[in-house]
């Protein structure tokens, strides 16, 4: 019996420093899907794929948006080039794909970001 109080003691010990940790942060609020209109009228100024499902691209503005494809885009990352098909209209959004070497790849999301992260192998001149 009072092995069992020492344990329900201790039981209760371990819970009550539980209830006193802070609460866990909320989460994060889901990435709004944007947009980017007129892409037919050269509102891409430039793209970098960082993987064969995500690609970064930039607008005349010179504001960042990341592009998560469907499925692995094989030979984005060595594309000079990259085309766009936006079915029934001139607006980028996650309904569009891009068109590489003749292989169309669906966008999932498109949502804005900031700038993509640097180049690996890249060496600082200076």
């Amino acid at each position: 019996m009072k092995q069992l109080t020492i344990l329900i003691a201790g039981a209760l010990a371990a819970s009550s420093a539980f209830a006193a940790d802070p609460p866990a942060r909320p989460p994060a609020a889901p990435e709004r899907e944007a947009r980017i209109p007129f892409v037919g009228f050269n509102s891409i100024r430039t793209f970098r794929p960082v993987s064969d499902e995500i690609v970064y691209v930039q607008d005349q503005r010179r504001n960042w948006y990341r592009a998560t494809l469907v499925g692995p885009c094989f030979n984005i990352q060595s594309a000079l080039r990259l085309g766009v098909d936006t079915r029934y209209g001139s607006t980028l959004d996650n309904s569009s794909s891009f068109i590489v070497d003749g292989q169309s790849c669906r966008i999932h999301s498109l949502v804005r970001s900031e700038a993509p992260p640097p180049r690996r192998g890249r060496r600082n001149r200076g």
